[in-house]
Protein backbone atom coordinates (compact mmCIF):
# COMPACT_ATOMS: atom_id res chain seq x y z
CA UNK A 1 0.00 0.00 0.00
CA UNK A 2 1.36 3.40 -0.91
CA UNK A 3 2.10 5.99 1.75
CA UNK A 4 -0.78 8.25 0.59
CA UNK A 5 -3.27 5.37 0.46
CA UNK A 6 -2.25 4.38 4.00
CA UNK A 7 -2.52 7.99 5.17
CA UNK A 8 -6.05 8.50 3.81
CA UNK A 9 -7.51 5.07 4.57
CA UNK A 10 -10.78 5.54 6.49
CA UNK A 11 -10.77 2.13 8.14
CA UNK A 12 -7.91 0.42 9.96
CA UNK A 13 -6.19 -2.62 8.54
CA UNK A 14 -7.11 -5.90 10.26
CA UNK A 15 -3.55 -6.36 11.46
CA UNK A 16 -3.68 -2.98 13.25
CA UNK A 17 -6.65 -3.88 15.49
CA UNK A 18 -7.50 -6.53 18.07
CA UNK A 19 -11.04 -7.35 16.87
CA UNK A 20 -12.96 -6.88 13.63
CA UNK A 21 -16.76 -7.10 13.74
CA UNK A 22 -18.75 -7.93 10.61
CA UNK A 23 -22.21 -6.70 9.65
CA UNK A 24 -24.88 -8.69 11.54
CA UNK A 25 -27.40 -7.88 8.78
CA UNK A 26 -27.21 -6.68 5.19
CA UNK A 27 -28.16 -3.04 4.79
CA UNK A 28 -26.88 0.49 5.21
CA UNK A 29 -24.50 1.30 8.05
CA UNK A 30 -25.25 4.35 10.21
CA UNK A 31 -23.38 6.00 13.05
CA UNK A 32 -24.96 5.28 16.45
CA UNK A 33 -25.71 9.01 16.75
CA UNK A 34 -28.48 8.49 14.16
CA UNK A 35 -30.29 5.78 16.14
CA UNK A 36 -33.58 7.18 17.53
CA UNK A 37 -32.87 5.88 21.05
CA UNK A 38 -31.00 8.16 23.44
CA UNK A 39 -29.26 5.31 25.29
CA UNK A 40 -27.75 4.10 22.03
CA UNK A 41 -27.20 7.46 20.28
CA UNK A 42 -25.44 8.92 23.34
CA UNK A 43 -23.26 5.78 23.57
CA UNK A 44 -24.22 5.20 27.21
CA UNK A 45 -23.33 1.49 27.07
CA UNK A 46 -20.62 1.62 24.44
CA UNK A 47 -19.74 2.44 20.84
CA UNK A 48 -20.32 0.66 17.57
CA UNK A 49 -22.49 0.94 14.49
CA UNK A 50 -26.12 0.63 13.43
CA UNK A 51 -27.62 -1.04 10.37
CA UNK A 52 -30.80 -0.17 8.48
CA UNK A 53 -31.50 -3.80 7.50
CA UNK A 54 -32.25 -5.21 4.06
CA UNK A 55 -32.18 -8.79 5.37
CA UNK A 56 -34.03 -10.73 8.06
CA UNK A 57 -31.44 -13.03 9.61
CA UNK A 58 -29.16 -11.57 12.28
CA UNK A 59 -25.73 -13.19 12.12
CA UNK A 60 -22.88 -13.44 14.60
CA UNK A 61 -20.56 -10.48 13.94
CA UNK A 62 -17.53 -12.47 15.19
CA UNK A 63 -16.55 -15.73 16.82
CA UNK A 64 -17.63 -15.99 20.43
CA UNK A 65 -19.97 -17.44 23.01
CA UNK A 66 -23.61 -16.40 23.34
CA UNK A 67 -23.51 -14.62 26.68
CA UNK A 68 -27.09 -13.36 26.72
CA UNK A 69 -30.23 -13.90 24.71
CA UNK A 70 -33.29 -11.82 25.53
CA UNK A 71 -36.41 -13.87 26.19
CA UNK A 72 -38.11 -11.91 23.38
CA UNK A 73 -35.29 -12.95 20.99
CA UNK A 74 -34.87 -9.30 19.94
CA UNK A 75 -31.31 -8.92 21.28
CA UNK A 76 -28.26 -10.95 22.24
CA UNK A 77 -24.67 -10.51 23.28
CA UNK A 78 -21.53 -12.43 22.42
CA UNK A 79 -18.43 -12.78 24.58
CA UNK A 80 -15.26 -12.72 22.44
CA UNK A 81 -11.85 -14.30 23.01
CA UNK A 82 -10.74 -10.85 24.24
CA UNK A 83 -13.51 -11.05 26.85
CA UNK A 84 -15.34 -8.16 25.15
CA UNK A 85 -19.13 -8.21 25.12
CA UNK A 86 -20.75 -7.40 21.79
CA UNK A 87 -24.42 -6.45 22.13
CA UNK A 88 -26.77 -6.61 19.12
CA UNK A 89 -30.35 -5.36 19.37
CA UNK A 90 -32.97 -5.34 16.62
CA UNK A 91 -35.20 -2.32 16.08
CA UNK A 92 -36.99 0.05 18.38
CA UNK A 93 -40.21 -1.15 19.91
CA UNK A 94 -39.39 -4.78 19.11
CA UNK A 95 -39.40 -5.74 22.79
CA UNK A 96 -43.09 -4.72 22.94
CA UNK A 97 -43.91 -7.55 20.52
CA UNK A 98 -42.98 -10.04 23.28
CA UNK A 99 -41.14 -12.30 20.87
CA UNK A 100 -43.77 -12.42 18.12
CA UNK A 101 -41.92 -12.53 14.80
CA UNK A 102 -38.53 -13.47 16.30
CA UNK A 103 -36.94 -16.92 16.49
CA UNK A 104 -33.63 -17.70 18.17
CA UNK A 105 -31.25 -20.07 16.38
CA UNK A 106 -28.89 -20.35 19.38
CA UNK A 107 -28.91 -20.86 23.14
CA UNK A 108 -26.98 -19.01 25.87
CA UNK A 109 -23.57 -20.59 26.36
CA UNK A 110 -23.37 -21.81 22.77
CA UNK A 111 -20.15 -21.14 20.83
CA UNK A 112 -20.69 -19.48 17.45
CA UNK A 113 -18.56 -18.51 14.49
CA UNK A 114 -18.70 -15.27 12.51
CA UNK A 115 -21.68 -15.47 10.16
CA UNK A 116 -23.65 -18.08 12.11
CA UNK A 117 -27.40 -17.32 12.25
CA UNK A 118 -28.43 -16.03 15.68
CA UNK A 119 -31.95 -14.60 15.28
CA UNK A 120 -34.48 -14.95 12.46
CA UNK A 121 -36.88 -12.01 12.03
CA UNK A 122 -40.24 -12.56 10.35
CA UNK A 123 -40.68 -9.16 8.73
CA UNK A 124 -44.27 -9.99 7.76
CA UNK A 125 -45.09 -10.13 11.49
CA UNK A 126 -42.97 -7.24 12.81
CA UNK A 127 -43.05 -4.99 9.73
CA UNK A 128 -45.17 -1.95 10.57
CA UNK A 129 -45.37 -2.63 14.32
CA UNK A 130 -41.89 -1.24 14.99
CA UNK A 131 -40.89 2.36 15.58
CA UNK A 132 -37.75 1.55 13.60
CA UNK A 133 -35.97 -1.56 12.31
CA UNK A 134 -32.53 -0.01 12.86
CA UNK A 135 -30.32 -2.64 14.45
CA UNK A 136 -27.47 -1.60 16.73
CA UNK A 137 -24.21 -3.45 17.36
CA UNK A 138 -22.38 -2.13 20.42
CA UNK A 139 -19.04 -3.00 21.98
CA UNK A 140 -19.89 -2.79 25.68
CA UNK A 141 -17.51 -0.26 27.21
CA UNK A 142 -17.31 -1.92 30.63
CA UNK A 143 -16.31 -5.31 29.17
CA UNK A 144 -12.69 -4.44 28.40
CA UNK A 145 -9.87 -1.93 28.24
CA UNK A 146 -10.85 -0.39 24.91
CA UNK A 147 -8.55 2.17 23.35
CA UNK A 148 -10.43 2.94 20.15
CA UNK A 149 -13.49 1.86 18.18
CA UNK A 150 -13.79 2.74 14.51
CA UNK A 151 -17.13 2.32 12.75
CA UNK A 152 -17.61 1.90 9.02
CA UNK A 153 -20.21 3.43 6.73
CA UNK A 154 -21.97 2.62 3.48
CA UNK A 155 -23.62 -0.58 2.30
CA UNK A 156 -22.88 -3.84 4.09
CA UNK A 157 -23.42 -7.53 3.43
CA UNK A 158 -24.29 -9.68 6.44
CA UNK A 159 -21.35 -11.72 7.71
CA UNK A 160 -19.08 -10.41 4.93
CA UNK A 161 -18.52 -6.68 5.38
CA UNK A 162 -16.24 -5.57 8.21
CA UNK A 163 -17.91 -2.62 9.92
CA UNK A 164 -16.36 -2.11 13.38
CA UNK A 165 -12.68 -2.24 14.34
CA UNK A 166 -11.68 -2.46 18.01
CA UNK A 167 -8.26 -1.63 19.42
CA UNK A 168 -7.51 -2.55 23.02
CA UNK A 169 -5.18 -0.74 25.36
CA UNK A 170 -1.76 -2.35 25.44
Amino acid sequence: MSFLAHLFRSTPAAEDVDLVLYAPLSGTLLPLTEVPDVVISERVVGDGVAVVPDSDTILAPCDGTVARLMATHTAFSLRTIHNLEIYVTFGLGAIDLQGAGFAARVQPGQKVKKGDPIIQVDTSVVGDKLKSSVTSMIVVRSSGQIEKITAGSGKASAGVTPCVWVSLQK
